[in-house]
């Protein structure tokens, strides 16, 4: 049986095609309702089929009422984004992570039911995944059944499409376990639950509608072994496979479930279940084992170590930090960071850092509570009653009696529930009263914490900050001239990114000299260096070390994942302390764990860049600029 959405040719028993995972069905002749392939008989008339000898054909599932409504009520700027993506995007090939839901026993209670029932009940399910989807710019593919397929990759690309992938399904699961509750005091179902599986691979990405409808071509078994490895799941837990699983290790808490048989895949595949995401977890670079000191920021970390040198003199100052995804800007933060508190010695220097998340700019002051969180020592991972208490104790020992005046806007900032008198303080005030009380509070806590003792405050990845949190900042800038306090940006150079708002203003603030250090790649002798710290690399062939360099073009973090992946498939090994090849390596392709990073970079060039940039890719990695010339003359670009 040909599947009509990717043309894969299935067996005639298959139950969903093996390629895409679209879903196969036998009609009804006589009432023409559809049935599952391996029905004997018509479940609405009782028609016998296995004796009428019907076939199976596809299911027609890939556009229908259910599918169009949770479209039409994906939110507006993703509705944006994607249609303003559609016409760049067809035929290019994504590296995606496939979402597949599925409702537990679903054909049972389905049969216990009126039909309108049912799919009243799989309409509610079905609403609370494409919420959770649409939360981290993820795509609806299809409704397969009661299930859903969701992409996160295509048509928007991100550079963490894993993570937010499993992010989207810890929000699933609470959302069902939210709707299994209610439906069991409404007496509809006793015990609703769902399984998900999560799979990292690639799609082509086809024709995309108005209606935000995607045509995709699954590339290998991308969607299939999602289905199967959420067929393997438990009720109301999430599966993920090792190519995921890769993506994302340091952000959640798994359960290593071994290894699984799945049809269609001669090797067993390896699985792990996503227990919860890891509070205050931030994304870990380098690889186990292996290590190297900085390289080839020696300019850069003198420049830091005179800044910090200006709080031994009571003085403050604002530096932003700036440069492409993974040239090592955090890296110089931490070594900064180790140095200046060796330097100042305990207690001497207060570090603060607070974090911009890639699918935060819709989540109001997240950077802000992330900043004050650290302010008043209350990671993510605390109670609301231990940050309560924190807050408390804080502002007590700053301000005494004058603690009305900070305490419960910041509490009423942090979301926890105030006493009843500095309730009353904050529940009269409109927007815009309330957040100048925010920012007065605000700035006189910090204010205040640096006068005691020379303050860094370090804002990472401040290309993904909120507005809300950019509006306090903009307001707070000016403490750096009356406290020893050091505000850092760390950032990427998008100067069309809210966040960049920061740092032009920095040097509009009267009597601070705002300090800008832009990182480059790391030149071809440092690069070397890289490799040879990481690897006992006199070990390894001469070409193998080229091909690495040439790889990564001078990227600290390209350099240590061409490596792991090297590592991780056995083509190199260590043996007798020296890391040898043990197999011939002629070229190396990008790792999985970069094709988002740059995937996302391409997807935000303006139209034309991309275009050409798809062209010069197809002639080669170097050639002379006549040819791409010739070519796009040809093209009429």
């Amino acid at each position: 049986m040909k599947c009509p959405n990717c043309s894969f040719d299935n067996a005639s028993d298959a139950k969903f095609c093996e390629n895409c995972g679209q879903p196969f069905e036998i009609v009804c002749p006589q009432c023409g309702t559809p049935n599952s392939p391996t029905a004997k008989f018509c479940k609405n008339d009782g028609f016998h089929l296995a004796k009428a000898n019907v076939t199976a054909r596809a299911a027609q599932v890939t556009k229908t009422q259910d599918l169009d409504a949770l479209r039409k009520a994906a939110p507006q700027n993703v509705a944006t984004k994607i249609l303003a993506e559609r016409e760049r995007m067809e035929g290019e090939r994504k590296l995606v992570t496939a979402l597949f839901t599925d409702i537990v026993g679903s054909t049972t209670l389905a049969e216990q039911m009126d039909p309108e029932d049912w799919r009243d009940i799989v309409t509610g399910a079905h609403r609370r995944v494409s919420e959770a989807v649409y939360r981290y710019e993820g795509t609806i593919a299809q409704l397969l059944g009661d299930g859903v397929l969701a992409f996160f990759g295509a048509p928007i690309a991100h550079e963490d499409d894993a993570e937010r992938a499993m992010r989207a399904s810890l929000l699933i699961l609470v959302g069902i376990r939210e709707y299994a509750q209610e439906l069991k005091q409404k007496k509809r179902v006793a015990d609703f639950q769902m399984r998900i599986g999560l799979n990292t691979g690639l799609v082509v990405v086809g024709n995309i509608g108005s209606d935000l409808h995607m045509e995709y071509l699954a590339v290998g078994d991308t969607v299939n072994l999602a289905a199967r490895v959420q067929s393997a799941a438990e009720p109301n837990t999430i599966l993920v496979a090792g190519s995921t699983h890769r993506l994302a290790t340091s952000l959640f808490d798994y359960e290593d479930k071994g290894k699984i048989n799945v049809k269609g895949k001669t090797e067993p595949i390896q699985v792990y279940r996503v227990i919860s995401e890891k509070k205050g977890a931030v994304r870990t670079r380098g690889i186990a084992g292996l290590a190297s000191p900085m390289v080839g920021r020696e300019r850069e970390f003198s420049q830091l170590a005179q800044i910090t040198d200006a709080l031994h003199q009571k003085r403050g100052g604002i530096v932003a930090i700036i440069g492409e995804a993974g040239l090592g800007k955090s890296r110089l933060v931490a070594e900064w960071r180790k140095a200046s508190l060796a330097e100042f010695g305990d207690g001497g220097l207060r570090w603060i850092e607070g974090r911009c998340l890639s699918y935060g700019a819709s989540m109001a002051h997240h950077l802000s509570t992330d900043i004050l969180r650290a302010m008043i020592g209350a990671p993510p991972g605390l109670t609301e009653e231990e940050t309560h208490a924190a807050l408390r104790k804080t502002c007590e020992d700053l301000f005494g009696a004058e603690l009305k005046d900070v305490y419960p806007f910041l509490g009423h900032l942090l979301g926890i529930k105030l006493e009843e008198e500095m309730d009353a303080r904050v529940k009269y005030l409109d927007g815009p009263a309330l957040q100048q009380k925010y920012i007065a509070a605000y700035k006189k806590l910090l204010l205040t914490l640096a006068q005691k003792i020379p303050t860094v405050l370090v804002c990472e990845d401040v290309h993904w900050a909120d507005p809300s949190s950019i509006e306090l900042g903009l307001q707070v800038l000016p403490t750096v001239a009356d406290a020893p306090l050091i505000i850092v940006f760390v950032t990427r150079a998008d100067k069309e990114s809210a966040g960049w708002k920061l740092i032009t203003q920095s040097h509009e603030i009267a009597g601070v000299g705002a300090i800008e250090l832009h990182l480059a790649p790391l030149s071809e002798t440092d690069s070397k260096q890289l490799v040879s710290n990481l690897l006992q690399v006199e070990a390894l062939p001469e070409h193998l070390r080229n091909l690495i360099l040439a790889k990564a073009e001078g990227n600290p973090f390209f350099v240590e994942e061409v490596i792991r992946m090297l590592i991780d498939r056995g083509s190199i090994a260590l043996k007798d302390g020296l890391w040898t090849m043990t197999r011939e390596i002629s070229s190396i392709e990008i790792p999985d764990t970069l094709q988002g990073v740059l995937a996302a970079r391409i997807d935000r060039l303006p139209e034309d860049a991309k275009r050409i940039l798809q062209i010069a890719s197809v002639i080669g990695r170097k050639f002379q600029v006549k040819i791409l010339e010739k070519v796009l003359e040809q093209q009429g670009l």
